[in-house]
């Protein structure tokens, strides 16, 4: 039986607001086969082992370790798993700049969201050819889009609900708004995205094959 205290925390945090992001993991899944993910600093977000039958968490927060220990757990992934083999997901209690070699080139999504440079350390987790979705609140867009390994492929716009996809166009999105040289010791001085002339909710990048 799984703690209500876990749940009330995934509540909490991602249903209550309207955050749990259920459509956008099922779109990207629809539109790049995408069938497993690995998600560092995920603290207790696990809509994505709803979309993904395969999937692996990091996050050294006390709280997230907790929540994956509850034996309860793949009880409520499966009652929410849109797919038909059983789930097969794991919580990484650690931080994500220390390699997990059993993780090494394994899953076709990168999933960087609030959680600092996702992209640099945990690219080694992705396969060739594999989908990097980050944000640009921490500035994790702004680092893969100078990152030899990724290529930008696709936009998202909107909020929780209603996301879609945008893959034209795509030289009109991260332009900075300044005239700013963008580099990789500008964004780990700053810690926050660069200011765009035509900014997206999120950004897709593929890595190289």
């Amino acid at each position: 039986m799984t703690n209500k205290d876990s749940l009330n925390l995934y509540k909490e945090f991602f249903t209550d607001r309207d955050f749990e992001r259920l459509d956008l993991f099922h779109l990207l899944a629809e539109r790049y086969g995408i069938r497993s993910a690995v998600y560092p600093g995920s603290f207790v977000h696990i809509t994505p082992s709803f979309v993904y039958p395969l999937t692996a968490y990091i996050d050294s927060d006390k709280r997230a370790k907790k929540f994956f220990a509850d034996p309860g757990l793949a009880d409520f992934i499966a009652s929410r798993k849109l797919y038909p083999e059983e789930a097969d997901f794991s919580c990484y209690p650690q931080s994500y700049f220390e390699e997990i070699p059993e993780l090494l080139g394994r899953f076709d999504l990168l999933i960087s969201q609030y959680a600092g440079f996702v992209s640099q350390h945990a690219k080694r987790y992705l396969r060739p050819g594999g989908y990097l979705l980050a944000n640009n609140s921490h500035g994790d867009a702004s680092m893969a889009s100078i990152d030899e390994d990724f290529h930008l492929v696709a936009v998202v716009q909107g909020k929780d609900g209603s996301y879609r996809l945008t893959e034209k166009g795509l030289d009109s999105y991260m332009v900075p708004k300044k005239p700013v040289e963008i580099t990789k010791a500008l964004l780990e001085e700053c810690q926050r995205g660069i200011g765009y002339t035509k900014a997206a909710s999120m950004y897709v990048f593929q890595k190289a094959v």
